[in-house]
């Protein structure tokens, strides 16, 4: 049974649709504000999150930035409900990681709809994740049931590394002055030679070289399952002068030879060759030694084939996303371009609802961008730092909103909100927009989660050598001097408790100070307790 977590401060809309999902065959799951949602998520594991964005505490943006950086909550799909259908808040939304927005007064169907689609493709996703783990366990456990010499060979991972190793490592158990490695291609019927090395000065059979299956003395070495010893190759080409690898081979300098049939998995994949410059080197009472090396040997060679098989493959998909990006890229770049040209035609400029319109172009398009940037962006994902989006932001229109957005918020309890940036910044900064603004979000709602009613929060942002300084002062209830420390740290709280009854997770700060090191900086607070507080970032002016 799926579950389902509602997150929703209507209690009356709650339980229906909680009811009509139960009845659906969903185990529900309902909070009535973002802090007891993570806490119910951290219990019981929701399958797909449902959530409102405009709720007491915790809003919907702050919940879905606490999943989307909570190990634990990271890959839980996450779709907003809310009465605000505008398309600034929807990119908002998306940017932060929301997976759908679906507007209230919503039907239920449409919600059915909705998580069983989302969930149809997570449950995909799973599968292709598991076959993928299932796959590398199953190579793992045979790697560690191969022998010493097995071991050793393994120091390599492609083709040419493991016969490398053979070619070091198998001198003890078997004598030769050459090795050979080819593999049967079933589709053409032939066995193509992969890999040779030889102390002869006049290789003739080497990479590439290939002869049909049909017809050859190979075909009953894989009918038996046992190797070959042919200890006179000369005598044995005085009866098979048709044979034009043993005739090359004998050009080598080449006298005897032992063939090994490489079987993997029961699967005939193709054969090692010894070759020794003497006559009858080879002995029939070491066929033993000769078989259990080879049979380690091809499951090492089928691993290595198959992770050989995945770099050409990854690197057919590099091939792909970067032809894909280019092509994405062409049409999307028109469409920002021609948006920005309307925006100055007058007949644009002279209707608000047209304006809008291209606005909303130019901001789909914009998004559209970042999305295939991100996708391509493999080291940062690898590396396992935030993807930071760096672009050219106006320093006050991007304050402005931020104030704007919680001034919000602060009505209800009566607290002001005013902002000051000195004169001398520079009008443009560039940073990542959407990560700093969580930065001062966090800083933003934090201080009215703390602070008294019919106080006053200010926001001053002045310049420091060359860094910008952002300062969020409060008139709050402060935090006694020992707690400090540990104020950006996951998880930590203090004893002070939010004025409006307000949860936290205690990530937000710790999250804040990973963006702000990103963008090579640092993050601090001050605080007197029954005066106040002060959170800050300073980030280089780039």
């Amino acid at each position: 049974m799926k579950k389902i977590l509602l997150i929703d401060d209507e209690e009356s809309f709650r339980v229906t649709l909680a009811y009509a999902l139960q009845v659906d065959g969903y185990e529900c799951f309902t909070a009535e504000d973002g802090n007891q949602g993570i806490e119910l998520a951290l219990i019981h594991h929701p399958d797909l999150v449902l959530c409102d964005i405009y709720m007491p505490g915790m809003n919907g943006f702050e919940t879905l930035n606490a999943f989307r950086l909570h190990e634990q909550l990271t890959p839980i799909p996450f779709i907003f409900l809310t009465a605000h259908n505008e398309s600034s808040i929807m990119r908002y939304g998306m940017d932060l990681g929301a997976d759908d927005f679906l507007i209230k007064p919503v039907q239920t169907e449409e919600v059915k709809k909705a998580i069983s689609a989302r969930l149809q493709r997570m449950e995909i996703l799973a599968k292709e994740g598991e076959r993928n783990i299932t796959l590398m366990r199953s190579h793992l456990e045979e790697l560690k049931t191969l022998s010493e010499v097995t071991r050793k060979i393994n120091a390599g991972v492609l083709l040419e590394d493991i016969c490398e190793q053979v070619y070091s490592s198998f001198k003890p158990f078997i004598p030769f002055n050459r090795i050979g490695f080819s593999l049967i291609e079933e589709s053409e019927g032939l066995v193509v030679a992969h890999w040779a090395k030889s102390e002869s000065k006049d290789v003739r059979i080497g990479k590439g070289y290939h002869q049909p299956m049909k017809g050859s003395g190979l075909e009953n070495i894989l009918a038996t399952k046992q190797p070959r010893i042919i200890n006179d190759l000369e005598e044995y080409f005085k009866h098979k002068p048709q044979s034009r690898s043993t005739k090359d081979i004998l050009h080598e300098g080449v006298r005897s030879s032992l063939t090994c049939p490489l079987i993997a998995m029961g699967k005939n994949i193709g054969f090692i060759f010894f070759s020794s410059f003497e006559k009858n080197t080879y002995k029939y009472e070491h066929v033993e030694i000769y078989t259990q090396l080879a049979g380690q040997l091809a499951v090492v060679v089928e691993k290595a084939r198959l992770y050989q098989q995945l770099i050409e493959l990854n690197d057919t998909k590099n091939k792909f996303m970067g032809i894909a990006a280019h092509d994405l890229r062409n049409p999307l770049g028109a469409i920002l371009g021609f948006s920005e040209l309307l925006k100055e035609e007058n007949a644009i400029q002279s209707s608000p609802e047209l304006l809008d319109i291209v606005q909303n172009i130019s901001g789909a398009g914009r998004s559209a961008l970042t999305l295939i940037n991100n996708l391509l962006d493999y080291t940062s994902i690898e590396s396992g730092h935030l993807a930071l989006m760096q672009e050219m932001v106006d320093l006050k229109d991007f304050i402005d909103v931020a104030v704007k957005t919680h001034r919000i918020f602060a009505k209800a309890k009566d607290i002001s909100i005013s902002a000051e940036i000195d004169a001398g910044l520079p009008e443009d900064i560039i940073v990542d927009r959407n990560r700093l603004r969580q930065v001062l979000d966090n800083f933003l709602s934090n201080a009215v989660k703390y602070s008294h009613q019919h106080t006053a929060i200010h926001l001053h942002v002045s310049q420091q050598g060359n860094n910008l300084h952002c300062e969020v002062i409060d008139q709050g209830q402060g935090i006694p001097e020992h707690e400090l420390k540990n104020l950006f740290k996951e998880y930590s709280r203090t004893s002070v408790l939010p004025t409006g009854g307000e949860k936290s997770t205690g990530l937000g700060l710790a999250i804040a100070k990973k963006i702000v090191k990103e963008h090579g900086g640092e993050v601090g607070a001050k605080s007197t307790v029954g005066v106040g507080s002060t959170f800050y970032f300073s980030i280089p002016i780039r």
